[in-house]
């Protein structure tokens, strides 16, 4: 029997194991073909869009997934600053523009981010602004708004907008990123927290070591103090590293 004798249920069986054409592969049919009507130009231009609106979800799927990912993994950050109050006293601790960056600059890019600030003054008020852009394409903007600091005899105008951007600029990335802080290890007087939390690189070294011998991760983060890999004190890294690698090598 011929194909084109197949019964029809036979028939539409075999239409339906055909791959279907996506829309890359249509547009390359439509422009190899060697009549290229008007009414195959506006095919053309109708499967373009379709391609660039399939993309732009693509992207938008992977930035969110990334920055999922990202946030899950950011290691907690040290409060290394204190601002005084009239009487010199201690009016609040927080963590400096260096100790965010230090932090954020490599798990961004390690994820693929990387971001563009942008700022105004309007009204007595000035916003930062944030365009996150991942490496698929996809981008977003985020902004946070705080008040113009105001000018004394220590502070001109222009010293007080930058504190304000400054400060903006803290929050916008602690709230944009999920990142958390806490007292330095000699504040908290906890004994877990030896020294500032090891460098991503190190993280991503002890976690595939973990992986790889097959450790039970719960146990090996409890044994660190720590709830995650980028949380683990610097000072524990080399013990740990080596505990790890006997374990390797005793397999």
């Amino acid at each position: 029997m011929k194909a084109d004798e197949l019964p029809l249920d036979n028939e539409a069986r075999l239409v339906a194991a055909q791959p279907t054409p996506s829309p890359i592969m249509l547009l390359e049919r439509v422009l190899q073909s060697p009549d290229l009507t008007p009414e195959r130009v506006g095919v053309a231009k109708d499967l373009m869009q379709m391609i660039r609106e399939q993309r732009a979800i693509d992207a938008k799927a992977l930035f969110a997934k990334s920055l999922f990912q990202l946030r899950k993994n950011m290691p907690e950050i040290y409060v290394d600053k204190e601002a005084k109050d009239r009487s010199g006293g201690v009016a609040y601790r927080y963590c400096s523009e260096e100790e965010i960056s230090k932090k954020l600059e490599p798990h961004l890019m390690a994820y693929g981010f990387t971001t563009l600030f942008g700022q105004r003054e309007a009204e007595g008020r000035v916003t930062v602004e944030m365009t996150l852009i991942h490496e698929e394409g996809h981008q977003e903007v985020r902004e946070f708004t705080v008040r113009a600091g105001a000018t004394n005899a220590m502070k001109d105008a222009t010293a007080a907008d930058s504190g304000a951007a400054t400060t903006a600029w803290r929050h916008l990335n602690m709230k944009m990123f999920g990142l958390k802080s806490r007292m330095s290890a000699m504040d908290a007087n906890d004994a877990r927290l030896e020294g500032e939390p090891i460098t991503f690189e190190q993280a991503q070294t002890l976690r595939e070591l973990a992986e790889e011998v097959k450790a039970d991760v719960p146990a090996f983060l409890k044994y660190a103090g720590a709830s995650k890999f980028e949380e683990i004190g610097s000072a524990r890294y080399e013990g740990l590293f080596k505990a790890l690698q006997k374990k390797r090598g005793g397999r």
